[in-house]
């Protein structure tokens, strides 16, 4: 009898033990003894104990299966050129690239002004022409040294897109004017989230639409941007309920953005090269 009451809670702990039933977006999949992670394609399992009986499990992925943001945008950076020379070389801030891609974007600073011809050769891939917007002329003098500039790969040369002084004539300061004004604003789609990061250096116009599923958001800027920068934010409202999208980080705004259902709200922004400031709102489109 002085058994009984020990094999009773043993059976009864033995029976607990096979009570555990999962389930995948609640329909079961299954039932045993032990709860079992298993690491996929890119995603690590990682578990330990936690208080009491508790154990805590967090996933996270392999950088090296899958690519993060900086590796994906590896050209929306900064490269610095100290050669004393217009043979230009740099290497780009955010990582290493392995080759030049069509349409890759980023901010330049040469510390020798190009009064003719002149060439740029990132991380060593080797030297491509660096011309005006139109891709076909040289900078003569558009591209001073000190200057941040921002430069656009056509697939064979590097195109300046606008943005630095210079000594020329005004003859040319309106030439460049009117090349600038061909350009349309690249448009970065942010995917929604609770905390989102704004790429200023990935275009001008940064686009999100909100989701039901995650609610209320907050927008930060990953820079302050140039002095002088402009940037547009779009912000498309889902059908269901009004979004509250606040801005973080690098922002000096009107405040919070309050949604409708399905309307979209479009701000602009222009930085003083350490914050944005909110210069324009319209909502209810």
């Amino acid at each position: 009898m002085r058994l009984a009451a020990p094999l009773f809670f043993l059976c009864l702990a033995a029976v607990c033990a096979q009570s555990i039933t999962v389930q995948v977006g609640g329909k079961p999949v299954g039932s045993g003894t032990t709860l079992n992670f298993e690491s996929g394609t890119g995603i690590i399992q990682s578990c330990h104990p936690d208080a009491g009986a508790r154990i805590t499990c967090t996933p996270s992925y392999d950088a090296a299966l899958i690519a993060n943001r900086d590796a994906l945008h590896g050209a929306e950076n900064y490269c610095s050129s100290a050669t004393r020379a217009t043979a230009y070389v740099c290497r780009i801030s955010s990582g290493t690239l392995a080759n030049y891609r069509t349409g890759m974007s980023f901010v330049l600073v040469v510390d020798t002004t190009c009064s003719d011809k002149c060439s740029l050769n990132m991380d060593g891939i080797g030297p491509a022409g660096i011309k005006r917007s139109d891709g076909v002329l040289d900078p003569g003098g558009t591209l001073v040294a000190g200057q941040p500039q921002w430069v656009f790969y056509d697939g064979q040369v590097f195109r300046l897109m606008g943005g630095a002084g210079g000594s020329r004539a005004s003859a040319d300061d309106r030439e460049r004017d009117a090349l600038a004004r061909r350009f349309i604003a690249a448009m970065e789609t942010m995917p929604y989230a609770r905390a989102m990061s704004l790429e200023t250096t990935a275009g001008d116009v940064h686009k999100t639409t909100t989701s039901n599923a995650v609610g209320n958001a907050t927008i930060n800027a990953v820079t302050g941007g140039l002095p002088g920068q402009h940037m547009w934010v779009i912000v498309v409202n889902d059908q269901l309920s009004g979004k509250t999208v606040s801005f973080g980080n690098n922002f000096k705004s009107a405040g919070p953005l309050l949604g409708s259902p399905g309307k979209s709200a479009t701000l602009q922004f222009i930085s003083d090269g350490t914050v944005w400031y909110e210069v324009a709102r319209t909502t209810n489109l």
